[in-house]
């Protein structure tokens, strides 16, 4: 009896001092968190895809130091009650040690909290909305604020002489960050329709009855989806409305174009410039995938997201505050997407925003657009 209560203790001793000097894991987590049902599924997807063909392909070289990378992803569904889930899931039940996502602002605002709690850094390659610049110290993204965006388009309508404008509005974090900031952007009294609908809603003639015979120059369009975005702009077109029609990031869909084609023709969006297009890691990725369901740009920001994740993990550890210390230190990355860094608050910079157009069903660059 002796003999085996001091074998306890010597077991209880041993375990007590491996607790202290932790081995090394054999893999290192990485979360992604984006739609991967629902209206917004087809970014979500090529997000996710990206972010694994970077992983896949690190995972080649031989990972971090001969640990292999694993991507967990889960299905945030574009609002804040499933990317919290997700968020709570990956850090507290998986473990992992960083999050590429979430894609849509909502998932992104409704994690921050819980990864800041844990110090689990966040990199979003498509979150927009102005607030996540204040979600916290761990939250970064490589894509550009819907700050900057506005401020964009207001550029754009102000050489096409638009003035009266016509907007639609879904209710949801990203799409009330365009909102707001195209209410600071454009002329005083600008929106003469500033409708705001509830998510998922893709019915709205009821509201398009009300514009007849009142004068307006564009309407814009503001869905968290392309699912959404192609029966509004269908109804829009049904009603005989004539006037252009413009929008976001969010409509640079090649979904979007198959479904409406004659609709969306000459249809123009201020979106970040495609990047990848054209180029080996496009090839790359449609050998492996097919072809992408949105844009081949929300790949490339999730797959240098999740390169340059990988690559600090890789030089600095896996410890939350040394992947915060080194992304906020960073003087630059450079991928698919161009040479990067971030601000004070997290937000990247130097990537830039162009003047997109609808021609046959695709999206074409008409213009780069200077803000200086």
């Amino acid at each position: 009896m002796k003999r085996s209560l001091a074998l306890l203790s010597l077991l209880s001793l041993s375990l007590s001092l491996a607790a202290c000097k932790p081995a090394a894991p054999n893999t290192i987590k990485i979360g992604y968190v984006g739609p991967l049902t629902g209206d917004a599924a087809s970014l979500g997807v090529d997000q996710m895809n990206g972010a694994k063909m970077a992983i896949d392909e690190m995972n080649v070289k031989n990972g971090a130091s001969g640990q292999q990378f694993v991507l967990i992803a889960e299905d945030g569904r574009c609002n804040g009650a499933d990317g919290a889930n997700a968020g709570q899931k990956l850090i507290n039940v998986d473990g992992v040690q960083a999050i590429i996502g979430g894609l849509c602002s909502s998932e992104t605002l409704a994690m921050a909290p819980i990864a800041e709690a844990a110090k689990v850094v966040i990199l979003s390659p498509g979150s927009s909305a102005p607030a996540i610049s204040d979600a916290g110290t761990y939250i970064f993204r490589n894509y550009p604020s819907d700050a900057i965006k506005t401020v964009a388009t207001a550029k754009i309508f102000a050489e096409k002489g638009y003035k009266k404008i016509a907007l639609i509005s879904e209710n949801t974090d990203f799409c009330q960050g365009v909102r707001g900031g195209l209410k600071k952007d454009l002329l005083t009294d600008a929106l003469v329709f500033d409708e705001v609908v509830d998510p998922g809603t893709k019915d709205v003639r009821s509201i398009l009855t009300k514009w007849k015979n009142k004068p307006f120059d564009v309407f814009y369009v503001n869905t968290n989806g392309d699912a959404q975005m192609g029966p509004i702009i269908q109804q829009f077109r049904d009603a005989g409305f004539k006037q252009p029609i413009f929008s976001h990031e969010v409509a640079d869909s090649a979904n979007l174009g198959k479904a409406v084609t004659a609709a969306v023709e000459g249809m123009q969006l201020v979106t970040v410039k495609t990047a990848g297009e054209g180029t080996d890691f496009e090839k790359a990725f449609t050998d492996k995938f097919g072809k992408p369901q949105s844009s081949i740009a929300f790949a490339a920001h999730a797959y240098d997201a999740t390169n340059l994740m990988m690559k600090t993990i890789a030089e600095k550890g896996n410890m939350g505050t040394a992947i915060r210390d080194a992304l906020t230190a960073m003087a630059g990355y450079t991928g698919i997407i161009g040479t990067f860094n971030f601000d004070q608050n997290g937000d990247v910079v130097g990537v830039p925003f162009v003047l997109k157009e609808f021609k046959n069903g695709s999206t074409f660059t008409v213009q780069s657009i200077s803000l200086e």
